[in-house]
């Protein structure tokens, strides 16, 4: 047992583990029970935020964008034993026949993001090996689970409170996140995103900093103070200064928006969102950040270095093992459009290949989105073969 373990509250709950089945599966994270004070919190203090609220942040709304959106847009390849590229299955190609391939992987890559689990019901499976034919993403806030007489595995899962079965039609194969998520791991840093977001609205809705109106003579009556409040709201609104006489003198409370540092706060919560969430931070456009890439291959490169590998890696290998593909294939992200470079960066490529002798003359047109030149008809001729 380890010194995180050893210090963790005991609430009679199970610790998550691996199991060797492939019907159980880590135990998902569930949100931690409602503090004293409104706020969820977990048995070790942290705080819980929801999917809507995190979005609220535009730092966060981004940086989801970024990874699950990228990932969205990646095609998915499959594979022989010899690393041949084969035709790709219709589960592959368009999982839910209702729902595009970008939409469906980006909800899922999300849902490992947020929530360190992703979930696919099976709707369909084939005649021929009873494998899935077509797969549905599932919202994780649904699916609850039950665990084994032992509590250390899940026996099974639920989906709205129904049961499901274990495998064949209507079960869910289960993505594992590499960690609890982000809502759950990094809750206070995004709570404390919010909370800047809501104090940089109160300030945008209040131009300036509280006021209090002084009269240091006769008393008035509700009618006029509340006429001479509308009259120096409104002042202040049209002309951004007003104008007082007689015994009304105007002190100010709180502080502006310079003296409360706001920009300042956002920016560096925008750092620390991307800091979380495993992207440099120039890709929230962070104000304290720079990029330090010189061509779009590179910083590309980098994103999915330090952002995309964790959730492309689990979404591969668990549609890579046996109970969604036949032994001896495995599926992959292709990333070679993606992490193309610029077009001269291409053909030098390409010609240095060729010229190794490494790949043929049609092969480095390809690779430069040219057709093969056995395609194309000579000059005046046709494209009969002699």
């Amino acid at each position: 047992m380890g010194i995180l373990n050893a210090m963790r509250l005991n609430t009679g709950e199970p610790s998550p583990e691996y199991v060797p089945t492939v019907t159980a599966a880590v135990l998902p994270y569930t949100p931690p029970s409602y503090g004293s004070y409104g706020m969820p919190f977990d048995n070790l203090g942290s705080v819980y935020v929801t999917r809507e609220s995190a979005m609220s942040v535009p730092a966060v709304a981004r940086a989801r964008n970024v990874l699950a959106g990228t990932i969205g847009t990646i095609p998915l390849c499959e594979f022989n034993s010899q690393d041949q590229e084969i035709t790709r299955r219709k589960v592959i190609d368009q999982p839910d026949p209702a729902v595009p391939r970008a939409v469906t992987i980006t909800w899922l890559a999300e849902d490992l993001l947020f929530y360190g689990v992703g979930y696919l019901q099976v709707m369909d499976v084939s005649p021929a090996d009873g494998r899935p034919y077509k797969l549905r993403r599932i919202n994780p806030t649904r699916v609850s689970y039950n665990l084994a007489t032992d509590r250390s595995i899940i026996d099974s899962y639920n989906i709205d409170g129904n049961k499901l079965p274990n495998d064949g039609l209507g079960s869910l194969i289960v993505f594992q996140g590499w960690d609890e998520g982000v809502l759950s791991r990094a809750g206070r840093t995004i709570q404390t995103a919010i909370e800047l977001e809501a104090a940089a609205y109160r300030m945008a809705s209040e131009p300036v900093p509280q006021m209090v109106l002084n009269n240091e003579g006769m008393n008035l009556d509700g009618d006029s103070v509340a006429k001479l409040l509308a009259s120096f709201k409104q002042a202040r609104r049209d002309r951004s200064t007003a104008y007082t006489e007689g015994p009304i003198k105007l002190q100010t409370l709180g502080f502006d928006s310079a003296q409360m540092q706001l920009v300042e706060a956002r920016s560096h919560a925008a750092s620390e969102v991307a800091r979380l969430m495993g992207i440099p931070a120039w890709y929230l456009n962070a104000e304290s950040a720079s990029s330090t890439y010189s061509n779009v291959s590179a910083e590309r490169r980098s994103l999915v270095d330090f952002g995309l590998r964790p959730i492309i890696t689990c979404i591969e290998d668990r549609l890579s093992m046996d109970d969604v593909t036949p032994r001896g294939q495995y599926v992959k992200f292709d990333l070679d459009d993606f992490l193309r470079g610029n077009p001269a960066d291409q053909a030098d490529i390409a010609i240095k290949l060729t010229q190794a002798g490494i790949i043929t003359v049609d092969e480095a047109r390809d690779m430069v989105d040219y057709a093969p030149s056995t395609a194309i008809a000579p000059s005046g001729g046709s494209n009969e073969s002699a």
